[in-house]
C-alpha cells in the first residue's frame, strides 16, 4: 500500500527537476504538455545496475513512442523510491508500479506497452466512461 500522499493513477505530476542516471539536468516542465513521460525512482544507493542499464539501453525506443523516461535517486514530491510513473503529456498519470526489488518494477518493453495505450486510447470515450 502506498503511503498517504504518494501518487496515485489519476493524480497530476509534480513538476519536478531530477538528475538522470546519465548525470543530466531533467525538468519535466521542459516536457510538460509536449511528450508523455515515464518516472523511474530508485533508492539513493542500491544495487540496481541491471534494471537500470536494461531501461537506458531503450531511451530511443521511449522517446520513438512520444515519451521521456526519466531514471533518478533524486527525491520528486509524492513519489517513493523504486516507483515507476507512467503520465500522459498533460501530466495526468495512467499507471502507477511500485516494488521491492528494484527488479520486480515493469520491464521496458511493458513501459512502452503503457506509452502506445496513451496514444492509443480515446480520450471522449474515457470521458463517457466516468
Amino acid at each position: 500500500m502506498a503511503a498517504p500522499g504518494t501518487l496515485q493513477r489519476g493524480d497530476q505530476v509534480p513538476h519536478f527537476e531530477v538528475r538522470t542516471l546519465q548525470g543530466d539536468v531533467f525538468s519535466y516542465e521542459a516536457i510538460w504538455q509536449r511528450k508523455n513521460l515515464v518516472l523511474v525512482t530508485l533508492p539513493a544507493a542500491g544495487r540496481d545496475d541491471a534494471y537500470a542499464s536494461e531501461l537506458a539501453a531503450r531511451l530511443g525506443d521511449f522517446e520513438a513512442r512520444e515519451g521521456t523516461c526519466v531514471i533518478t535517486r533524486d527525491p520528486v514530491a509524492g513519489v517513493e523510491p523504486r516507483t515507476a510513473i507512467v503520465a500522459d503529456r498533460w501530466g495526468e498519470i495512467v499507471h502507477v508500479a511500485r516494488a521491492s526489488p528494484v527488479e520486480a518494477l515493469p520491464t521496458a518493453s511493458e513501459l512502452l506497452e503503457w506509452l502506445e495505450y496513451i496514444e492509443q486510447r480515446c480520450p471522449e470515450c474515457e470521458g463517457e466512461a466516468k
